[in-house]
């Protein structure tokens, strides 16, 4: 969709206020996010603000695209039933869309007046390209697969809280300014003395500090600080990498399957994302495959990390299970140990009773000495320690003699807290990185990801003309619709197949020799498929106009101002509604291009005066040289007898009944033929399948024939 110069913000669309306008920013993070998305159609992400249903998204899409055009689709859609094919046309394109984007965008294509021809070409030639797009890649099932995972990129996120991370500044009109900066996704904290520096830094693993001179002074070994300077200017993913990772973690399967279509596509030799070259997608695989769907580091990426995350993992089933093992030793040493006492032995006993307990230790302090070694062994082996982790092993177990031995918990505490340190550090070296790469490739995603959705947009356009054979129509000039096996796309969508339909009205090279006639009554049998060519004549008229292509093999048109199509009545109307139709058609009247397409309009009153009614309208229609009408009727030669201009009527005729008793009908119609209605066919059919009574009250009917 183009843009106008008179829509610069969401206060010059008329249909959004205060309220509306501070969802749509809430939703889209800015409102040049919110103003390019509703004028680019984006129908599915519109539906998502709240207060906002997918209904008001299309009319509002709808409503910017026509002030934009300087036209709607009721110019051209001029009557109820016109806008009912149109609709039951999108009904049947949308299905083939992969995207809910492309579904729900598919309304704002509509219908364009003659006047507007050179859009209807434009489009015409985006479509001839989809469908070559379709052609080459509908069989690709990984494509289509990866197409339904595509969704516009959410916007709306809740900043990230980073708990584990503070920020220390000595001076208090820095404080202000970080925290207006910061202050919501980290804590920030005042600090006056090198004791509040070393309090606050202990209870976070990662602390970083203003470049303040309180923050020279030598620190205590176990206090570690980063230093950066101009805080209050730096780049924020410096400080917190977690936010445009995050943003991007929650669009990663988007971002990822964006990709890869987008390599797919220039794979198959089609121009695509022009304005990104290869080595940018490089650097995008690159950076998304550094993180998961949680916004952390990915498994894989260093193997320090993975080191001791899985020395996290592991840790605390590594040591019951150790523990477990040293008491079962030493439970066995015990049983399998004498203690041998001399006389001089159980004095001493007697005097002290501790040196019973001293005797003891004596005696399994190898047994002892030697369980302790296996187990700490034991966890080296099952964890993938370093000599630093090693070092924590050797207070884990107690150094003097008990039983049941216990590891101790605030040894095991630390020696966690220590690795969970170090993962930290190396994480948010990693995650800079990344976040410093996201921050280069955001408009980068942006524009894949919607040029993706986009792609499937004309995708689906062509994946509906390639599914349904359809061809792009030839535009003529004057007033003209011919066309070779045309098929009717609401019986084709319902049945599979359809007979396929040569028909010409007006001036085309489709048409009878030496016959242009612009004015056509179509005359035949009940159930021979005169509304059903009616129904594709309309097809097809909106479809061109559209700029899409149409069911036919060949078609030619000539383009219109405006289709009138007017469906069937149900039964004889009263006189309020009588008149309110002869008003409907009143407008065919005027002088303007139009095509108008009217089925059995003879039910509004008693047949001769619909005949009368219909042959005037037949005649004011006939005056105006722009003018083409195909009217079906059951009237004709009534009609015929009160004309005073040439109309040329054609007849689709049935010839019998087959052996199923299905009438045999020609679809096709015959030029310049008066068809017969053939209601005795009907009654021939009733009479065959009956018996009894009722054989005889049809084969009385059938005798009237």
């Amino acid at each position: 969709m183009k843009h106008n110069d008179s829509i610069r913000s969401l206060n010059d669309i008329p249909r959004i206020g205060e309220k509306m306008a501070r969802r749509f920013i809430e939703y889209f993070g800015t409102e040049q996010n919110a103003l390019e998305a509703i004028l680019s159609g984006d129908v599915a992400s519109i539906s998502c603000v709240e207060g906002v249903g997918q209904r008001y998204a299309i009319s509002l899409v709808q409503e910017i695209n026509s002030k934009i055009e300087g036209v709607r689709a009721q110019d051209f859609l001029k009557t109820r039933e016109a806008m009912d094919i149109y609709e039951r046309l999108l009904d049947i394109i949308k299905p083939f869309a992969h995207t809910g984007y492309a579904k729900e965008k598919i309304h704002t294509f509509f219908p364009y007046p003659a006047s507007r021809r050179d859009r209807i070409e434009s489009i015409q030639s985006s479509v001839a390209q989809y469908i070559e797009h379709a052609d080459r890649l509908m069989g690709n099932e990984r494509l289509l697969c990866l197409l339904g995972y595509v969704r516009p990129l959410n916007t709306k996120l809740k900043p990230v809280k980073v708990r584990d991370r503070v920020i220390l500044t000595s001076d208090p009109k820095r404080l202000e300014k970080i925290k207006k900066r910061f202050g919501e996704y980290l804590d920030v904290h005042l600090v006056s003395s090198l004791t509040d520096v070393v309090d606050s830094a202990r209870g976070y693993t990662h602390v970083i500090a203003a470049d303040d001179s309180l923050f020279s002074c030598e620190l205590p070994e176990d206090v570690e600080i980063e230093i950066i300077a101009e805080l209050e200017t730096c780049d924020g993913w410096k400080i917190v990498p977690e936010n445009e990772i995050f943003q991007a973690s929650r669009d990663l399967c988007v971002i990822d399957s964006s990709l890869q279509i987008t390599r797919m596509i220039r794979t198959a030799g089609m121009t695509f994302l022009h304005e990104v070259d290869d080595a940018i997608l490089d650097k995008l695989e690159r950076t998304v495959c550094m993180i998961d769907e949680n916004g952390d580091v990915r498994a894989g990426t260093d193997p320090e990390i993975d080191r001791l995350t899985l020395i996290l993992d592991r840790i605390d089933t590594t040591i019951a299970n150790v523990n477990t093992f040293v008491n079962q030793e030493l439970e066995n040493a015990l049983r399998e140990s004498q203690l041998v006492l001399s006389g001089h032995d159980m004095l001493r006993m007697i005097r002290d009773s501790g040196e019973l307990k001293s005797m003891l230790g004596g005696q399994l302090r190898h047994n002892y000495v030697s369980v302790i070694e296996k187990a700490r062994k034991h966890i080296c082996t099952a964890l993938p320690l370093q000599k630093k982790e090693i070092l924590f092993l050797d207070d884990i177990f107690p150094q003097s003699i008990t039983y049941p031995v216990e590891a101790d918990r605030t040894q095991i505490t630390n020696m966690k807290q220590y690795v969970k340190e170090r993962i930290e550090k190396r994480k948010i070296e990693h995650k800079r990185q990344v976040a410093c790469s996201l921050t280069d490739l955001r408009e980068c995603i942006r524009k894949m990801v919607k040029n993706v959705l986009d792609f499937d947009v004309g995708f689906t356009i062509g994946c509906f003309a390639s599914e349904y054979a359809l061809s792009l129509p030839r535009i003529i000039e004057g007033t003209g619709l011919g066309f070779k096996d045309a098929e009717n796309l609401f019986l084709r969508s319902r049945h599979g197949t359809v007979v396929p339909i040569d028909y010409a009205v007006g001036t085309t090279s489709f048409s009878p020799k030496g016959d242009t006639s612009r004015i056509v009554l179509l005359s035949g049998v009940n159930s021979g498929g005169k509304t059903s060519l009616l129904e594709l004549l309309a097809q097809c008229i909106i479809l061109t106009h559209m700029g899409f292509p149409v069911p036919a093999s060949d078609i030619e048109i000539g383009l219109t101002e405006g289709l009138y199509y007017f469906a069937k009545s149900k039964g004889t109307l009263d006189a309020g509604a009588f008149e309110t139709t002869l008003i409907d058609f009143s407008v065919v009247a005027d002088g303007s291009e139009k095509i108008v397409l009217v089925d059995e309009l003879e039910s509004i009153t008693e047949p001769g005066a619909s005949a009368r009614i219909i042959s005037g309208i037949l005649e004011m229609l006939s005056e105006n040289e722009n003018s083409l009408a195909v009217f079906v009727s059951h009237l004709s030669g009534l009609i015929m007898e009160n004309m005073q201009s040439d109309v040329r009527v054609d007849g689709i005729e049935a010839n019998g009944l087959d052996c199923d008793l299905n009438l045999i009908v020609d679809r096709t119609p015959r030029y310049n033929y008066v068809a017969r209605s053939t209601p005795e066919l009907i009654v021939e059919r009733l009479l065959r399948r009956t018996n009894g009574n009722e054989q005889i009250f049809y084969e009385r009917l059938k005798s009237k024939f």
